[in-house]
C-alpha cells in the first residue's frame, strides 16, 4: 500500500474510532477542513510537520501513524529499509525515510544530494538527535549553538529542543542515520 493511502486509512480509522466529524478532526488536529479529506482519500503529500501535528492530536506515535505493517508493543522490525516510509523528499533526490519506532525513539535513514538542508523545529525538552555519517559530510546547526560538521564515519548527539538543522557539504551525497528521542508527555512523543 501507498504511504499517502496508508496515511488517509490510519487517519480515517482514528478519527471514526473517536466519533469525530471532519470539522472536528481538523480543528483537533491542527489541519484545514480540506487537508484532512485530502489525507483520508490519500490524495494529499503531508508535510513532516502536519504528520507530527496530526499524531501528536490523535495520542499516537508518528511510526503509528505512518507504518504500513504495525509492529507488537514489545517490537518492530522493518524486514525492508528500502521499503520504509518516505516522509519528506525534494526533487533533486534528498529524502527521508523513518525506518521503526516505538514510544519517543525514532530510527531515520536521510539522504541529503549536495548543498540540500532540511531544518527541523525545536522538539520537547529532554529531546537528543543522534547521527552517523555513512557517505558525505552533514553540518549541523543548532539554533544558539555552534555548528558541527561530521563527516563519514563520525557520530554526533546533541539536545535537540531547539531549531536545528543539516545540511550536505561534500561534493556527493550525504547519507547519514539519525536516532530521535523526544520524551513529552503525549505518546505521540511530539
Amino acid at each position: 500500500m501507498e504511504v499517502s493511502a496508508s496515511v488517509g486509512a490510519v487517519v480515517r480509522a482514528e478519527r471514526k474510532e473517536r466519533g469525530w466529524s471532519l470539522d472536528r478532526a481538523a480543528t483537533r488536529l491542527g489541519v484545514s477542513r480540506r487537508l484532512l479529506t485530502q489525507i483520508e482519500s490519500g490524495s494529499a503529500n503531508p508535510s513532516l510537520s502536519t504528520l507530527l501535528s496530526i499524531a501528536n492530536g490523535f495520542g499516537i506515535d508518528l511510526t503509528n501513524l505512518v507504518a504500513q505493517a504495525p509492529g507488537s508493543r514489545d517490537a518492530v522490525l522493518q524486514t525492508d529499509n528500502g521499503s520504509a516510509a518516505v516522509l519528506w523528499s525534494t526533487d533533486a533526490g534528498s529524502a527521508a525515510r523513518l525506518l521503526v519506532g516505538m514510544g519517543p525513539l525514532e530510527m531515520w535513514v536521510w539522504r541529503l544530494e549536495p548543498g540540500e538542508s532540511k531544518r527541523s523545529d525545536a522538539h520537547s525538552a529532554g529531546s537528543l538527535e543522534a547521527l552517523i555519517v555513512n557517505s558525505g559530510r552533514v553540518e549541523v546547526d543548532i539554533e544558539g549553538g555552534e555548528t558541527h560538521t561530521v563527516d563519514t564515519g563520525q557520530s554526533l548527539i546533541f539536545a535537540a529542543d531547539v531549531d536545528h538543522g543539516y545540511r550536505s557539504v561534500a561534493d556527493g551525497a550525504a547519507e547519514f542515520h539519525l536516532a530521535v528521542f523526544d520524551p513529552i508527555d503525549s505518546p505521540a512523543g511530539r
